[in-house]
């Protein structure tokens, strides 16, 4: 049971392909580490004084 997957490597190859180039040529902010650049960027902190 010989099948031929060789035009669905393709495709997958080249959408695998496509998502690493964007993900380089954009440095890395879809789908990596953001960066911080000042204390607007982190989360609210709560004070638990009692």
């Amino acid at each position: 049971m010989k099948t031929d997957h060789g035009l669905f490597g393709l495709v997958v190859g080249g959408i695998v392909a496509i998502a690493a180039i964007l993900f380089i040529l954009s440095g890395g902010d879809y789908g990596g580490k953001k960066t911080i650049d000042g204390d607007q960027d982190l989360p609210p902190v709560e004070n638990s004084a009692r």
